[in-house]
């Protein structure tokens, strides 16, 4: 069967990048199509969000029902192995107003009410529909996508331009082999919720939790107040260590190996058997592995096709930036394709190839970022905060703690050049040593909390968790 309409845009995945772009592109007056495989709800990883997300919201209209359904998140704590260090990073330490505070959103309701928000503008979604092929040279013009309905039958669409935000499948650079897993970032995530439990460190003000997992490890642990006493904790761990840990594990508990990891790595924290005290898993243990890889920045757009989202690069969330990346990357390639359907091709190129200038920087920043996370040598994120002695308040470590602020808050589009500076001069071992002699004990950034109110952070309306099966 063959679509009679040909669409503006046609979008492969109806995530957060597939949404935002057709909602956005949709309120600008351009015809939309989203092809999405699964059937939403879903779950997904991806649970706590970063501040510089609050425009986006307000723009795509859904602010205020962000406000009134999910918690809100006034920060991040950073926490050494042992517990015995820590530093508490909050937003509201460099941003004033409502949007010091984030949110920390169940992925299943959050994607749903992004996924609907589009239809509400205009969108055509058609969910379980599997996209099979693509053709961009379409003897019509454009571009040309064969996809399967749940039933079994096949159609034809037909679009002027193309976008993959087809998430982890990466639809496009898979069937052309520009996929590249990261070599140096083997990490599997396990994750689940839990009820009840015990809300330390700041989990009853909304503070995400980040644990640090040395030695051959090389990983961490997140803990989201997804909901009032239900928590979100996933385990992040290197490949290698996993095999090893794989071969202890597989005879005495077979296939249930995974889970058996997942609570051996949590109880190994005192903070977390202290947060886990009574506590239940009441959902499916999720696994996803060997999650890092990249895409070439000249593969990720063409003449009528663009990739966004995690379809175009995945590096390790340990920042939280993945949405923030997916959801901007798919504004800013919306309002370029605005200016190609409204002044031609060749101002939209021109306007395309601004937009990933900014968006590859983003991710190569975050990607260092992350390197620099791993490493043992550089600034520990839980240790921030401490220095023996404690010296006189110093203007470099004022502005080196407010970039670490903005790091964690998401300002990294169109600073990522200086940010990414700064971090080359934190590689200079010299350079390097001058920082931690400026780095004093701040008694802020030790505290458990940011100081705000239970009231201001657990939602009036908070959602209905469908019940899902893995």
């Amino acid at each position: 069967m063959i679509s009679s309409k040909k669409y503006d845009v046609v979008i492969i995945g109806g995530g957060p990048a597939g949404s935002t772009a057709a909602t956005l592109l949709a309120m600008s007056g351009h015809s939309v199509l989203v092809l999405e495989k699964a059937k939403f709800p879903r779950d997904h990883v991806g649970e706590s969000l970063l501040p510089f997300c609050y425009p986006l919201f307000e723009q795509l209209g859904i602010l205020d029902h962000m406000k009134k359904t999910y918690v809100r998140k006034p920060g991040v704590r950073f926490l050494d192995t042992d517990g015995n260090h820590y530093t508490t990073w909050c937003f509201g330490h460099v941003m004033e107003g409502p949007d010091s505070l984030s949110f920390h959103v169940p992925r299943n309701v959050f994607d749903q009410m992004l996924l609907e928000n589009s239809r509400k503008h205009g969108t055509t979604v058609e969910e379980e529909t599997k996209v099979t092929r693509v053709d961009l040279d379409d003897p019509d013009g454009g571009v040309e996508v064969t996809a399967m309905k749940a039933s079994g039958a096949t159609v034809k669409y037909h679009g002027r331009f193309l976008l993959d935000a087809s998430g982890r499948d990466t639809f496009m650079a898979n069937r052309n082999g520009w996929k590249k897993p990261h070599p140096q970032l083997d990490r599997t995530a396990l994750s689940t919720h839990w009820m009840g439990g015990n809300q330390l460190g700041g989990i009853a003000e909304g503070l995400l939790q980040i644990l640090y997992l040395g030695g051959d490890k090389q990983g961490w642990i997140w803990v989201i107040p997804i909901l009032e006493g239900r928590l979100s904790v996933g385990v992040v761990l290197n490949g290698s260590y996993i095999h090893e840990q794989k071969k202890k594990l597989l005879p005495t508990h077979g296939k249930e190996w995974q889970v058996a990891l997942y609570k051996q790595e949590l109880m190994e924290s005192p903070f977390l058997r202290n947060v886990l005290d009574g506590a239940r898993i009441v959902q499916p243990l999720m696994v996803n592995g060997n999650f890092s890889y990249f895409i070439d920045s000249d593969k990720k757009h063409g003449g009528n096709f663009a990739l966004i989202g995690d379809a175009s690069t995945f590096i390790d969330p340990i920042f939280a930036s993945g949405v923030y990346l997916s959801m901007n990357s798919a504004r800013m390639v919306a309002d370029a394709l605005h200016v190609r359907f409204t002044e031609g091709e060749e101002q939209g190129e021109a306007a395309m190839d601004r937009a990933y200038a900014q968006i590859n920087g983003a991710y190569k920043f975050v990607n260092k970022a992350i390197m620099y996370f791993y490493n043992p040598q550089a600034i520990n994120l839980a240790q921030a905060g401490y220095a023996a002695p404690a010296l006189e308040n110093h203007q470099y470590y004022e502005d080196i703690m407010a970039l670490g602020h903005y790091l964690l808050a998401g300002d990294f589009f169109e600073r990522h050049k200086e940010y990414s500076e700064f971090l080359d001069i934190l590689q200079d071992e010299r350079l390097f040593k001058r920082y931690k002699k400026f780095v004093i004990e701040r008694p802020e950034f030790q505290a458990d909390t940011c100081g705000v109110a239970r009231s201001s952070v657990f939602p009036a309306e908070p959602p209905v968790l469908p019940v899902m099966q893995h």
